[in-house]
Protein backbone atom coordinates (compact mmCIF):
# COMPACT_ATOMS: atom_id res chain seq x y z
CA UNK A 1 0.00 0.00 0.00
CA UNK A 2 2.98 2.25 0.44
CA UNK A 3 4.56 1.27 -1.95
CA UNK A 4 1.20 2.58 -4.24
CA UNK A 5 0.66 5.41 -2.33
CA UNK A 6 4.52 6.70 -3.30
CA UNK A 7 4.19 5.89 -7.15
CA UNK A 8 0.69 8.08 -7.16
CA UNK A 9 2.53 10.92 -5.36
CA UNK A 10 -0.46 11.32 -3.22
CA UNK A 11 -0.82 10.62 1.14
CA UNK A 12 -4.85 9.61 0.77
CA UNK A 13 -6.77 6.56 -0.44
CA UNK A 14 -10.13 7.12 -1.10
CA UNK A 15 -12.38 3.92 -1.65
CA UNK A 16 -15.69 3.82 -2.43
CA UNK A 17 -18.14 1.08 -0.68
CA UNK A 18 -21.51 -0.32 -3.16
CA UNK A 19 -24.08 -0.84 -0.72
CA UNK A 20 -27.13 -3.50 -1.82
CA UNK A 21 -30.00 -3.43 0.01
CA UNK A 22 -32.24 -6.60 0.54
CA UNK A 23 -35.73 -7.19 1.53
CA UNK A 24 -35.05 -9.47 4.62
CA UNK A 25 -36.50 -13.12 4.06
CA UNK A 26 -38.40 -13.55 7.62
CA UNK A 27 -40.24 -10.49 8.48
CA UNK A 28 -42.04 -9.55 11.71
CA UNK A 29 -45.33 -8.79 9.96
CA UNK A 30 -44.85 -13.05 9.23
CA UNK A 31 -44.43 -13.96 12.19
CA UNK A 32 -47.32 -11.85 13.30
CA UNK A 33 -49.23 -14.85 12.13
CA UNK A 34 -47.64 -17.66 14.17
CA UNK A 35 -50.35 -17.79 16.87
CA UNK A 36 -51.94 -21.44 16.83
CA UNK A 37 -50.89 -24.96 17.91
CA UNK A 38 -51.11 -27.42 14.52
CA UNK A 39 -49.81 -30.10 15.99
CA UNK A 40 -48.09 -31.46 19.29
CA UNK A 41 -46.84 -34.79 20.09
CA UNK A 42 -44.76 -36.34 23.73
CA UNK A 43 -42.66 -38.96 24.49
CA UNK A 44 -41.40 -40.77 27.14
CA UNK A 45 -37.98 -41.53 28.18
CA UNK A 46 -38.67 -42.66 31.72
CA UNK A 47 -36.22 -45.82 31.78
CA UNK A 48 -33.36 -43.81 30.17
CA UNK A 49 -29.78 -43.45 31.47
CA UNK A 50 -28.35 -40.30 31.90
CA UNK A 51 -26.31 -40.67 28.64
CA UNK A 52 -29.37 -41.20 26.48
CA UNK A 53 -31.26 -38.65 28.32
CA UNK A 54 -28.42 -36.09 28.32
CA UNK A 55 -28.70 -36.83 24.12
CA UNK A 56 -32.06 -36.21 24.32
CA UNK A 57 -31.70 -32.74 25.48
CA UNK A 58 -28.76 -31.68 23.77
CA UNK A 59 -30.55 -32.93 20.44
CA UNK A 60 -33.77 -31.40 20.67
CA UNK A 61 -32.56 -28.02 21.64
CA UNK A 62 -30.47 -28.23 18.20
CA UNK A 63 -34.14 -28.25 16.26
CA UNK A 64 -36.03 -25.85 19.50
CA UNK A 65 -36.81 -22.61 17.29
CA UNK A 66 -36.69 -23.10 13.95
CA UNK A 67 -38.51 -20.85 11.51
CA UNK A 68 -39.84 -22.91 8.02
CA UNK A 69 -41.30 -20.49 5.76
CA UNK A 70 -43.41 -21.60 2.79
CA UNK A 71 -41.94 -24.50 1.45
CA UNK A 72 -39.02 -24.57 3.49
CA UNK A 73 -37.51 -28.20 4.61
CA UNK A 74 -36.29 -29.07 7.75
CA UNK A 75 -33.88 -31.76 8.30
CA UNK A 76 -33.71 -33.44 11.81
CA UNK A 77 -30.26 -34.82 10.76
CA UNK A 78 -28.83 -31.16 9.81
CA UNK A 79 -30.25 -29.48 12.56
CA UNK A 80 -28.57 -32.02 14.80
CA UNK A 81 -25.53 -33.18 13.49
CA UNK A 82 -22.45 -33.95 13.91
CA UNK A 83 -23.03 -36.54 16.88
CA UNK A 84 -19.71 -36.23 18.39
CA UNK A 85 -18.44 -35.59 22.16
CA UNK A 86 -17.84 -32.24 20.91
CA UNK A 87 -20.78 -31.34 20.07
CA UNK A 88 -22.49 -32.40 23.33
CA UNK A 89 -23.26 -36.12 23.09
CA UNK A 90 -23.36 -39.00 25.00
CA UNK A 91 -22.35 -43.04 24.56
CA UNK A 92 -25.59 -43.84 24.47
CA UNK A 93 -27.06 -47.47 22.83
CA UNK A 94 -28.24 -47.50 19.25
CA UNK A 95 -29.56 -49.71 16.15
CA UNK A 96 -27.13 -51.14 13.79
CA UNK A 97 -27.45 -53.61 11.30
CA UNK A 98 -29.71 -55.46 13.57
CA UNK A 99 -28.35 -55.14 16.61
CA UNK A 100 -27.82 -53.08 19.85
CA UNK A 101 -24.61 -51.05 19.75
CA UNK A 102 -22.70 -47.95 22.08
CA UNK A 103 -22.87 -45.21 19.96
CA UNK A 104 -22.55 -41.22 20.20
CA UNK A 105 -25.72 -39.87 20.02
CA UNK A 106 -27.50 -43.02 20.37
CA UNK A 107 -31.32 -42.00 21.27
CA UNK A 108 -32.06 -39.08 18.94
CA UNK A 109 -33.92 -41.00 16.65
CA UNK A 110 -36.61 -40.56 19.50
CA UNK A 111 -35.93 -36.93 18.75
CA UNK A 112 -36.65 -37.53 15.32
CA UNK A 113 -39.91 -39.99 15.73
CA UNK A 114 -41.39 -37.07 18.50
CA UNK A 115 -40.76 -34.18 15.50
CA UNK A 116 -42.54 -36.80 12.89
CA UNK A 117 -45.54 -37.12 14.99
CA UNK A 118 -46.26 -33.79 15.89
CA UNK A 119 -45.87 -33.15 11.76
CA UNK A 120 -48.50 -35.47 11.20
CA UNK A 121 -51.12 -34.08 13.19
CA UNK A 122 -49.99 -30.49 11.93
CA UNK A 123 -50.69 -31.83 8.57
CA UNK A 124 -46.57 -31.05 7.32
CA UNK A 125 -45.76 -32.61 4.14
CA UNK A 126 -43.31 -35.45 5.12
CA UNK A 127 -40.28 -35.46 2.75
CA UNK A 128 -38.60 -38.09 3.89
CA UNK A 129 -39.10 -40.72 6.77
CA UNK A 130 -38.09 -44.35 7.41
CA UNK A 131 -38.69 -46.58 10.27
CA UNK A 132 -35.96 -48.57 12.32
CA UNK A 133 -34.29 -51.94 11.78
CA UNK A 134 -36.34 -53.19 15.16
CA UNK A 135 -39.08 -51.74 17.03
CA UNK A 136 -39.08 -49.08 19.39
CA UNK A 137 -41.11 -49.47 23.01
CA UNK A 138 -41.86 -45.27 22.99
CA UNK A 139 -44.08 -45.12 20.07
CA UNK A 140 -46.66 -47.76 17.98
CA UNK A 141 -45.28 -49.36 15.29
CA UNK A 142 -45.09 -47.42 11.89
CA UNK A 143 -45.02 -44.64 13.78
CA UNK A 144 -41.52 -44.04 14.48
CA UNK A 145 -38.88 -41.99 12.66
CA UNK A 146 -35.23 -43.17 12.21
CA UNK A 147 -32.20 -41.28 11.71
CA UNK A 148 -28.41 -42.82 10.30
CA UNK A 149 -25.79 -41.41 8.90
CA UNK A 150 -27.32 -39.21 5.40
CA UNK A 151 -29.86 -42.12 4.24
CA UNK A 152 -32.13 -42.35 7.49
CA UNK A 153 -33.18 -39.07 8.16
CA UNK A 154 -36.52 -37.08 9.20
CA UNK A 155 -37.11 -33.99 6.97
CA UNK A 156 -40.74 -31.87 7.06
CA UNK A 157 -42.14 -29.25 5.24
CA UNK A 158 -44.40 -26.57 5.41
CA UNK A 159 -46.91 -26.33 3.03
CA UNK A 160 -49.07 -23.20 4.18
CA UNK A 161 -49.19 -19.82 2.76
CA UNK A 162 -47.83 -18.76 6.36
CA UNK A 163 -44.71 -19.46 8.44
CA UNK A 164 -44.35 -22.05 10.56
CA UNK A 165 -42.34 -22.34 14.24
CA UNK A 166 -40.96 -25.57 15.69
CA UNK A 167 -41.02 -25.63 19.48
CA UNK A 168 -38.78 -28.67 21.25
CA UNK A 169 -37.94 -29.25 24.51
CA UNK A 170 -37.59 -32.08 27.65
CA UNK A 171 -39.33 -31.83 30.81
CA UNK A 172 -39.91 -34.48 33.50
CA UNK A 173 -38.64 -37.65 31.31
CA UNK A 174 -40.60 -36.32 28.61
CA UNK A 175 -39.99 -35.25 25.11
CA UNK A 176 -42.28 -32.41 23.62
CA UNK A 177 -42.58 -30.89 19.45
CA UNK A 178 -45.19 -28.19 19.04
CA UNK A 179 -45.84 -26.89 16.02
CA UNK A 180 -47.41 -23.33 15.40
CA UNK A 181 -48.81 -21.38 12.70
CA UNK A 182 -51.80 -19.97 11.40
CA UNK A 183 -55.04 -22.67 11.74
CA UNK A 184 -57.12 -22.55 8.67
CA UNK A 185 -58.86 -26.11 8.99
CA UNK A 186 -62.02 -26.39 10.08
CA UNK A 187 -63.35 -26.88 13.51
CA UNK A 188 -64.99 -29.78 12.63
CA UNK A 189 -62.56 -31.64 11.46
CA UNK A 190 -60.31 -34.08 13.19
CA UNK A 191 -57.15 -36.26 12.23
CA UNK A 192 -56.14 -39.50 14.04
CA UNK A 193 -53.59 -42.00 13.40
CA UNK A 194 -54.19 -45.89 13.31
CA UNK A 195 -51.12 -48.02 13.47
CA UNK A 196 -52.31 -51.66 12.54
CA UNK A 197 -50.09 -54.90 12.94
CA UNK A 198 -50.28 -57.38 10.71
CA UNK A 199 -47.65 -59.78 11.39
CA UNK A 200 -45.62 -61.23 14.45
CA UNK A 201 -41.99 -62.98 13.97
CA UNK A 202 -40.64 -64.87 16.54
CA UNK A 203 -36.90 -64.01 17.52
CA UNK A 204 -36.06 -67.75 18.03
CA UNK A 205 -33.75 -69.00 20.51
CA UNK A 206 -31.18 -67.05 22.23
CA UNK A 207 -27.70 -67.25 21.18
CA UNK A 208 -24.81 -67.50 23.54
CA UNK A 209 -21.12 -66.34 23.10
CA UNK A 210 -18.62 -67.67 24.94
CA UNK A 211 -16.26 -65.28 27.16
CA UNK A 212 -13.53 -66.09 29.23
CA UNK A 213 -13.50 -63.16 31.46
CA UNK A 214 -16.61 -64.69 33.23
CA UNK A 215 -16.77 -67.59 36.26
CA UNK A 216 -17.67 -70.62 35.32
CA UNK A 217 -20.85 -71.23 34.92
CA UNK A 218 -22.26 -67.45 34.93
CA UNK A 219 -24.22 -66.45 32.07
CA UNK A 220 -25.17 -63.03 31.15
CA UNK A 221 -27.35 -61.49 28.96
CA UNK A 222 -25.95 -58.90 26.35
CA UNK A 223 -28.49 -58.11 24.09
CA UNK A 224 -32.93 -58.48 24.68
CA UNK A 225 -34.44 -60.21 22.05
CA UNK A 226 -37.03 -58.26 19.59
CA UNK A 227 -40.17 -60.10 17.96
CA UNK A 228 -40.23 -59.21 14.01
CA UNK A 229 -43.27 -57.13 13.24
CA UNK A 230 -44.79 -56.22 9.87
CA UNK A 231 -46.86 -53.14 10.38
CA UNK A 232 -48.98 -49.81 8.35
CA UNK A 233 -50.30 -46.70 9.77
CA UNK A 234 -53.35 -45.41 8.21
CA UNK A 235 -54.17 -41.67 8.29
CA UNK A 236 -57.66 -41.13 9.24
CA UNK A 237 -59.92 -37.91 8.60
CA UNK A 238 -63.37 -37.41 10.59
CA UNK A 239 -65.82 -34.44 10.18
CA UNK A 240 -68.35 -34.25 12.74
CA UNK A 241 -67.36 -37.30 14.06
CA UNK A 242 -67.89 -39.17 10.81
CA UNK A 243 -64.96 -40.85 8.92
CA UNK A 244 -64.61 -39.23 5.49
CA UNK A 245 -60.93 -40.65 5.03
CA UNK A 246 -59.15 -43.32 5.66
CA UNK A 247 -55.29 -43.14 3.75
CA UNK A 248 -52.34 -46.00 3.67
CA UNK A 249 -49.59 -43.49 5.23
CA UNK A 250 -46.68 -46.63 6.05
CA UNK A 251 -45.92 -50.07 5.40
CA UNK A 252 -43.25 -51.18 7.25
CA UNK A 253 -40.97 -54.09 8.52
CA UNK A 254 -38.97 -54.98 11.70
CA UNK A 255 -36.39 -57.58 11.60
CA UNK A 256 -36.55 -60.09 14.68
CA UNK A 257 -33.55 -60.13 16.84
CA UNK A 258 -32.37 -63.08 19.31
CA UNK A 259 -31.75 -61.99 22.99
CA UNK A 260 -27.99 -62.94 23.21
CA UNK A 261 -26.20 -63.94 26.11
CA UNK A 262 -22.37 -64.02 27.35
CA UNK A 263 -21.50 -67.36 29.26
CA UNK A 264 -18.34 -68.06 30.94
CA UNK A 265 -16.38 -71.55 30.59
CA UNK A 266 -18.24 -74.92 31.71
CA UNK A 267 -18.35 -75.88 34.78
CA UNK A 268 -16.31 -78.51 36.40
CA UNK A 269 -17.59 -82.29 36.65
CA UNK A 270 -19.55 -82.54 40.13
CA UNK A 271 -18.01 -85.67 41.78
CA UNK A 272 -19.66 -87.70 44.42
CA UNK A 273 -16.89 -89.23 46.78
CA UNK A 274 -17.21 -93.29 47.42
CA UNK A 275 -18.99 -94.79 51.21
CA UNK A 276 -16.60 -96.05 53.42
CA UNK A 277 -16.97 -97.41 56.27
CA UNK A 278 -15.63 -96.40 59.72
CA UNK A 279 -13.54 -98.96 61.35
CA UNK A 280 -13.90 -97.59 65.14
CA UNK A 281 -17.52 -98.04 64.09
CA UNK A 282 -18.92 -101.86 64.69
CA UNK A 283 -21.83 -102.39 62.32
CA UNK A 284 -25.18 -102.83 63.78
CA UNK A 285 -26.72 -106.24 63.55
CA UNK A 286 -28.94 -106.66 60.50
CA UNK A 287 -32.45 -106.82 62.41
CA UNK A 288 -34.65 -109.66 62.33
CA UNK A 289 -38.27 -110.56 62.31
CA UNK A 290 -39.18 -113.11 64.68
CA UNK A 291 -41.73 -116.31 63.42
CA UNK A 292 -44.82 -116.77 65.05
CA UNK A 293 -45.00 -120.15 65.92
CA UNK A 294 -48.18 -122.23 66.90
CA UNK A 295 -47.99 -123.41 70.19
CA UNK A 296 -47.25 -126.95 70.63
CA UNK A 297 -49.58 -129.70 72.14
CA UNK A 298 -48.33 -131.33 75.55
CA UNK A 299 -46.50 -134.15 73.61
CA UNK A 300 -45.14 -132.10 71.17
CA UNK A 301 -41.51 -131.14 71.23
CA UNK A 302 -40.60 -127.78 69.76
CA UNK A 303 -37.56 -127.40 69.25
CA UNK A 304 -34.07 -128.22 69.84
CA UNK A 305 -33.04 -129.03 73.32
CA UNK A 306 -36.83 -129.33 74.40
CA UNK A 307 -38.15 -131.87 77.21
CA UNK A 308 -40.75 -133.77 76.26
CA UNK A 309 -43.63 -134.57 78.65
CA UNK A 310 -42.44 -135.19 82.05
CA UNK A 311 -43.39 -137.87 83.61
CA UNK A 312 -46.40 -138.50 85.30
CA UNK A 313 -46.74 -138.62 89.26
CA UNK A 314 -49.93 -140.77 88.83
CA UNK A 315 -49.27 -144.28 90.98
CA UNK A 316 -49.09 -147.23 88.87
CA UNK A 317 -50.30 -149.29 91.69
CA UNK A 318 -52.93 -152.08 91.63
CA UNK A 319 -56.20 -150.14 91.23
CA UNK A 320 -54.62 -146.77 88.98
CA UNK A 321 -56.17 -146.52 85.49
CA UNK A 322 -54.00 -147.47 82.91
CA UNK A 323 -52.51 -144.65 80.26
CA UNK A 324 -55.01 -146.09 77.99
CA UNK A 325 -57.68 -145.41 80.50
CA UNK A 326 -56.17 -141.98 81.85
CA UNK A 327 -58.10 -138.98 80.58
CA UNK A 328 -56.54 -137.21 78.20
CA UNK A 329 -54.63 -133.82 79.19
CA UNK A 330 -56.66 -130.13 77.93
CA UNK A 331 -55.36 -128.79 74.99
CA UNK A 332 -54.30 -125.18 75.09
CA UNK A 333 -56.43 -122.49 74.36
CA UNK A 334 -56.94 -121.53 71.18
CA UNK A 335 -56.35 -125.40 70.19
CA UNK A 336 -58.72 -128.05 69.03
CA UNK A 337 -58.97 -131.34 70.48
CA UNK A 338 -58.38 -133.86 68.07
CA UNK A 339 -61.75 -134.91 66.48
CA UNK A 340 -63.59 -131.62 67.73
CA UNK A 341 -65.32 -129.80 65.68
CA UNK A 342 -65.52 -125.54 66.48
CA UNK A 343 -69.19 -124.77 66.25
CA UNK A 344 -70.30 -120.92 66.34
CA UNK A 345 -69.31 -118.74 68.83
Amino acid sequence: LKAALSVNGTDGVSVVAGVTESEPRIKTEDLETIQDVLGSYTTSFSTSGWSRSTNLEVGTAKINGRVLMPGDVLSGYECMAPFTTANGYKTATAYENGRSVDSVGGGVCQIATTLYNAALYAELEIVQRQNHSMTVAYVDHSRDAAIAGTYKDIKISNPYDTPIYVEGYTSGKKLTFNIYGQETRPENREVKFESKTLQWINPGDPIEQPDPTLQPGQRVQVQSSHTGIRSELYKCVYVDGVLQERTLLNKDSYNASKAIYHVGPALPPETVPAEENNPGTPEAPAETTPVETQPAGPDVVTGPGAVSQAPSTTPMGPGAPTEAQASPPAAPSGVLNPGATQGPQ
